[in-house]
C-alpha cells in the first residue's frame, strides 16, 4: 500500500516537472521569437509570404505579398500566443488542486496577459521593432483561445469520464 502512494506521488512531481520545463521552453521560444531584430523578423517574414503568395496567386503584386505577410504575422501571434496559454493553463492545473483550479486558471490568464504585455512592450527597444497594442490584443486573444480550450478539455473529460461510470 505504501509502496503505491510513493509511486503516485513520484509520477505526479515527475508531471508537475516536465509541465512547468515545457512551459519554460515555450517561454523562452517567446522571447526568441519577440526579440529578433526588425530586420530579421521582415525578411524571414516576408520571404515566407512570397513563397506562399506565389503559389496562390502565381505571379504575387507586391500588395498580395504584403497581405500575406500581415497574415503570416496574425497567424503567428495567435498561435504561438495558443500554444502559451494552453501550456500555461495545464501547468496550473496539474499544480493546483481541487477549489485552487479556479485560482490556477485565473493566474494561469493573469501570466499569459503579463507575457502578451511586456513581449511587446519590450519590442520597443529592439532596433527596427515597436510596441504595438493590436499585437498585445492579438497575443491575448490567442492565450485566451488557449486558455479556453484547456478548460474546455478538463470538463469534457470529466464529463465523459462521468458517463463511462
Amino acid at each position: 500500500m505504501k509502496q503505491g502512494r510513493h509511486t503516485k506521488l513520484w509520477l505526479e512531481l515527475t508531471v508537475i516537472a516536465a509541465s512547468v520545463a515545457a512551459l519554460m521552453m515555450l517561454v523562452y521560444f517567446v522571447m526568441i521569437v519577440s526579440f529578433q531584430n526588425g530586420v530579421q523578423s521582415t525578411n524571414a517574414t516576408m520571404r515566407l509570404a512570397g513563397y506562399i503568395a506565389a503559389s496562390i496567386y502565381g505571379q504575387p503584386t507586391d500588395v498580395q505579398i504584403e497581405a500575406v505577410s500581415l497574415m503570416i504575422r496574425y497567424g503567428a501571434h495567435l498561435a504561438l500566443f495558443f500554444a502559451v496559454g494552453l501550456v500555461t493553463t495545464f501547468v496550473s492545473m496539474v499544480v493546483c488542486r481541487r477549489i485552487f483550479r479556479i485560482a490556477g486558471i485565473v493566474l494561469s490568464g493573469v501570466l499569459c496577459y503579463i507575457l502578451a504585455y511586456y513581449t511587446e512592450y519590450f519590442k520597443q527597444f529592439i532596433e527596427g521593432r515597436h510596441f504595438q497594442m493590436s499585437d498585445v490584443a492579438l497575443n491575448w486573444y490567442g492565450s485566451l483561445a488557449g486558455i479556453i480550450c484547456m478548460v474546455g478539455s478538463y470538463f469534457l473529460n470529466r464529463l465523459l469520464v462521468k458517463l463511462s461510470d
